[in-house]
């Protein structure tokens, strides 16, 4: 499994209630994906009672990442190589396409 400090991610919300994350995701976002907690994305496991969005815009993927004790951040990785692998296991895994 991947430490996300070990990755170039920007944290573009922090601290936040799952509403706002969610819906910050969303705004940010061209193609949202509904993924169960427990999904590995990119090597690391996110966290959450119920499927929650992974964006993607362009080659730029977000996504929520609980910290326990410091709370939810939404992330943003830049110049994400493996976009179009990732919508492909999307829809392998019948995921929803919330837009």
């Amino acid at each position: 499994m991947v430490c996300i400090k070990n990755m170039e991610v920007v944290i573009i919300g922090s601290e936040m209630t799952l509403f706002e994350c969610e819906d910050l995701i969303m705004e940010k976002s061209d193609d949202v994906w509904l993924v169960p907690g427990g999904y590995e994305l990119l090597g690391i496991m996110l966290k959450g009672a119920r499927p929650f969005p992974v964006g993607i815009s362009g080659n730029c993927l977000y996504f929520q990442y609980v910290k326990p004790c410091f709370g939810i951040f939404a992330l943003l990785l830049e110049n994400c190589k493996e976009i179009e692998a990732l919508k492909k296991d999307f829809l392998k895994n019948g995921f929803e396409k919330k837009k």
